[in-house]
């Protein structure tokens, strides 16, 4: 709100308070749930495809200054800030929530390490390509989750090179920074080729106290030739390296499984969870324990992506600090209905959409302060603002909430009973537009068709006192 304001007073443009962010976040999460996210502003307030939620929130034109006027960081200082850090115009904003995530939740034992990329196609300075991603090109952003709920526990942003040492920048060291609030809980962290490494292995057994599974890269360093040779070995069959117990280390064990022939595909597998040769032979494809809890616990956080585009809250733009908070709001919503539902677990639950349904009501307790607080001064509001209040809210507002004082001043408009008079398009738009309204209708109407009733102050008080 600090910096919203800051960027209206420099274009002259009304500020904004507190309730006001709140219900114009609202209406992107109304947006989201109802798939309006990717309709045109002007459709949305129209009469065919406007909602009345939205009316009855705020004036289409606010929207978009609001949509226009948002920042996250002080302006002035961006430039010195942005030579040593490029993701500064919003890092403040993204930290301050990943925070809240790990705090407002307890996780499960089984937790998953994966990228989401937020799509984003105009300029930034650390935008990825990803072939295999939807979209291709985003923000890619590392997670913490929970395998089981897709609750995101901590996330990292990949801001391109920067300065820092070369360990800090790997993938070993992203995800020691990832598991870093849940260390020494005992639980399992799952991660894919990128982020398995042996030594990532023994750190987080040794001193994080934690156990790791995932699949590992053939040119990975102290991987045994006998696992990485396939000529001879049969489709689906395993082989197990075990680390020796006698040296003291950390119980990695290694896991070969060729999963095609010609050309033969070997599959490496790591694990400091299991310690044993287990195989399911009821299958024909014979899958080891360690593949079959790697595939069960990766599975969740594969379909985060497509949880959040379904029903995202993203608009177009080509300003990507503002792409990033779109996102923020994308996984806030999934957070929030996970902890939502598992305190309230028989809220709609034998309905499919409970997600959607979850981003209905929040973004209903989020604007109805504001409609609220509009119904109580509607003087000068046109006839379908009133009406989409009055469905918001549920209730008739009052007549009298709509009088109208002697020389009240707002916007105007043409008489409407003399427009009823005027046949052509040229005399209607000749005619003098007037500021006064009538009570009841809330129609602009001039001093020709209109009655005024002249009261004393004295006999005012008195009706006031009474």
């Amino acid at each position: 709100m600090h910096h919203t304001n800051e960027e209206a007073s420099i274009r002259n443009l009304k500020l904004t308070n507190t309730e006001e962010l709140y219900a114009f976040i609202g209406i992107l999460i109304l947006m989201g749930a109802n798939n309006d996210s990717e309709l045109p502003i002007y459709d949305l307030w129209g009469k065919v495809l406007g909602k009345n939620i939205y009316t009855a929130t705020m004036s289409r034109i606010r929207f978009g200054e609001l949509l226009s006027l948002i920042r996250f960081d002080d302006k002035q200082t961006r430039t010195e800030r942005r030579k040593q850090d490029k993701f500064c115009p919003i890092r403040e904003v993204f930290y301050k929530i990943d925070e809240l995530f790990v705090k407002y939740y307890i996780p499960s034992a089984h937790l998953t390490i994966d990228e989401m990329l937020s799509l984003f196609r105009g300029r930034c300075p650390f935008k990825v390509f990803m072939k295999d991603k939807p979209g291709k090109y985003g923000i890619l952003i590392r997670m913490l989750s929970d395998a089981h709920t897709r609750y995101i526990l901590k996330m990292e942003v990949y801001a391109g090179k920067d300065e820092r040492p070369a360990e800090e920048r790997s993938a070993k060291a992203v995800v020691r920074r990832l598991v870093k609030p849940l260390e020494g809980t005992g639980r399992n962290v799952t991660t894919d080729r990128y982020y398995t490494s042996i030594e990532l292995a023994e750190e987080l057994y040794n001193d994080d106290k934690l156990t790791l599974v995932g699949t590992l890269k053939s040119n990975r360093r102290h991987i045994p030739e006998e696992l990485k040779k396939t000529q001879g070995r049969e489709l689906y069959s395993s082989r197990f390296l075990f680390t020796d117990p006698k040296t003291g280390k950390a119980p990695v064990t290694l896991v070969s499984y060729i999963t095609r022939l010609k050309p033969t595909k070997n599959l490496l597998l790591l694990s400091t969870q299991h310690n044993d040769r287990k195989v399911d032979e009821s299958t024909e494809k014979k899958k080891t324990d360690v593949n079959l809890y790697y595939n069960e616990t990766k599975r969740g956080i594969d379909s985060i992506d497509q949880i959040t585009r379904h029903h995202s809250v993203k608009r177009g733009t080509r300003r990507w600090p503002l792409c990033i908070f779109f996102t923020l709001i994308d996984i806030a919503c999934l957070n929030g209905g996970t902890i939502f539902m598992k305190n309230n677990p028989d809220w709609n639950k034998k309905k499919h959409n409970v997600r959607r349904l979850y981003m209905l009501e929040l973004g209903q307790h989020l604007v109805r302060p504001v409609v609220e607080e509009r119904a109580k001064n509607i003087i000068g509001f046109q006839k379908p603002i009133i009406s989409a209040i009055e469905s918001v809210l549920g209730k008739t507002l009052p007549s009298t909430s709509v009088a109208v004082p002697s020389g009240a001043s707002y916007s105007r408009g043409r008489c409407h009973l003399c427009l009823k008079t005027k046949s052509s398009k040229r005399e209607k738009d000749k005619m003098r537009k007037v500021s006064i309204v009538c009570c009841r209708c809330c129609k602009y109407v001039c001093s020709t068709h209109s009655a005024k009733t002249i009261i004393c102050t004295n006999c005012e008080n008195e009706g006031e006192s009474e």
